[in-house]
Order: structure tokens, then sequence, then C-alpha cells
């Protein structure tokens, strides 16, 4: 790891810290007891990542950030929509014939995107890829498909045509055309993965903050410090409210980093599997769990299910927790957070 790749700055805790990344809506904000730390940072996943060390083996911090990125390179290579070779990819480019042999890191990630797809009654649907290639991943063309458009596409978003074997590690599409997109799920299994790498190597203490998504950890026991999460508002350069974690992870799912807007109305890369356009019930929905990969894709679940559908998923959930913003700009959150929420 050169100096200009890893970017080693030192953090002292006295301050609050910021980590910039487009606009985050959930960021930490350090205790003045935290002790000095290390932030390594790159450009992965198609975000700047961050990953900030406060404990352990100082002298192995820097192999032990090399070791979570090479993790991170390792799988979004399996996973990402603009890799031919990506396991992903594979899966699309065979729909409606065989299923493909993967790893079993997709294996495991395609079943928890099914189970949040069936809890969400399709809300979160990881077929939603069809979509994405009509509109551009993430928005990119700037261009506002006809409602023709978006009809001829719909019939091949339904996460039920999903095939998963186990026994095989072979997973498929039921129909020609459907392409997979795990973008909404498989950031958070990734960091995850990372956080493994890094306690592998003695790291006790620590975040990894990759775009909407962010996971604290810290050895398990005595003296555990919780980690002071700020919640900033969607569309004003405040916080909405303040939380404390010690092991677990903060996702954020909103309409305000990738997105255009054209004749006045704002199109966004969270797309609703039900209508074919962006979600607009909400602004933002940032979920808290102890889960990376759950909180991933809830975050989207709850987005694209709105204030009313989408709290009462979060609260028939054990171990979730939730802020939603709507669409007006109001402001709810889930019974576990009622009084940090201003």
């Amino acid at each position: 790891m050169d100096n200009q790749d890893k970017k080693v700055r030192r953090l002292i805790s006295y301050a609050i810290v910021t980590l910039t990344v487009a606009v985050l809506l959930a960021v930490p904000l350090y205790l003045k007891r935290e002790r000095e730390s290390v932030t390594y940072t790159k450009m992965l996943m198609g975000t700047v990542l961050q990953i900030t060390l406060a404990e352990g083996d100082a002298k192995r911090f820097d192999i032990a950030a090399e070791k979570a990125f090479d993790e991170i390179k390792r799988l979004e290579a399996l996973f990402s929509n603009y890799m031919p070779d990506s396991d992903v990819s594979k899966i699309s480019s065979s729909a409606g014939d065989a299923p493909v042999t993967v790893s079993p890191d997709v294996i495991m990630v395609l079943k928890s995107a099914v189970k949040v797809a069936a809890l969400s009654d399709g809300a979160f649907d990881p077929t939603v890829g069809a979509l994405g290639k009509v509109w551009g991943y993430s928005g990119e063309r700037r261009y506002v498909p006809s409602k023709e458009e978006i009809g001829r596409v719909l019939p091949l978003v339904d996460y039920r045509g999903i095939i998963i074997d186990d026994a095989s590690m072979k997973a498929g599409l039921r129909k020609k055309g459907m392409v997979l997109n795990l973008g909404g799920i498989a950031k958070g299994y990734i960091v995850s993965r990372a956080v493994e790498a890094l306690r592998r190597e003695g790291v006790e203490r620590g975040i990894i903050h990759a775009g909407g998504d962010m996971v604290v950890f810290q050895k398990k026991g005595a003296g555990q410090r919780a980690f002071k999460i700020g919640i900033q508002h969607p569309r004003e350069k405040r916080l909405i409210g303040e939380v404390e974690l010690y092991n677990g992870a903060v996702s954020t799912s909103g309409d305000y980093e990738r997105y255009f807007v054209k004749d006045g109305v704002r199109y966004h890369h969270i797309l609703d599997p039900s209508t074919g356009f962006p979600a607009d019930r909400c602004r933002s929905v940032t979920i808290i769990t102890e889960d990376p990969t759950m909180a991933d894709a809830l975050s989207t679940a709850v987005f694209v299910l709105g204030p009313e559908k989408g709290m009462a998923l979060i609260e028939g959930l054990d171990g979730v927790e939730g802020v939603i913003v709507d669409s007006n700009g109001k402001v709810t959150a889930s019974k576990g957070l009622k009084g940090k929420i201003f």
C-alpha cells in the first residue's frame, strides 16, 4: 500500500468528524474518550470507501486495511453488474437457460435478497435490473422512458423467477431477458466480510463507511463504548437525530445522491418494481440493525414501500430500527428510537 493509494490521515477524537461521501445521511460522531484512530480511503464499489481503525495492534493496521480492501475488491468482482465476467453478469447472461455455477458468497446474498423481497411483497426485488437497462443503472443516461417502454420490461421483474440450488452452488433466472441486480444488498454483505478480515488481523474497534452504508464494530466484552451516529436531513445541512450503536450497521437509501431533474421532476435510481418508475413516497430511509446485509436491503425496501407500510415492516422485525423522511419532509422514527430523533 503506497502513500498515494492509502491516503492515511490521523484523526484526533476531540473534534466531531464527518466522513464526506457525496451526501451522507449517517455519520459517525466520535466520542471525546475515543483514542487516536487511523483512516484509510479508497475508491471502490463506485463510491469513496473509508476504513477507520481505532483499537488493536496498531502496528498491523496497514496490513489489516489492505486485507479488507482486497476482500472488497474480490467480492465486488463477483457482484458487479458492470463486469461481464462477474457471477451476477453470468446469471443474467444465462437467463432462461440452465443455471450457472457461482460462488458461495453469491448464493448467500441471493438467499437474503429473496427473503427481503418476500418480506416486502416485492418492494425490494433483485431482478429490477431489467428496468435498470432502460433507465441506466444509476440514472446516468438522464433519460425518462415512456410508459410503453417500461411496460415491455415489467413482466421480467419478478424475484420469484430466481433459481437457487444450494447443493450444486448454481443460480439462474427463469425467463430470458431477466436481469439480476444485487446493488441494493451486496454492499452490506461486502462490508460485513471486510469487517471479518479486519478482525482476523487483530483490529478490535473500527468503522467502515461505504456511501450510504456504515458498519461499526468492537471487541465484545467489558469496556465497550458506544459509537455515536448522527443522522442527517436529506435536504438540509443539519442532523435530525443521534443514536448510539455498539456493534452493527446503519444503512441509508435516498433520492439525494444519484438523480437528475427533468421538467421540474426529480428522477433517482431507486425504482419501484411495481411501476417501473422511481419510488416517490420517501426522501430517505435509515435502517439500524446488527446484520449489514439486511440493513442494506431493508433500507431500499422501506424506501419503496413508503412511510406507512415501511414503518409497519420495521416494527414487525426484531432488532430493527429505522427513520423515515417522507416525500413531504416529515420525519418518523420507530419505537426504539423515540426520543433520539429531534
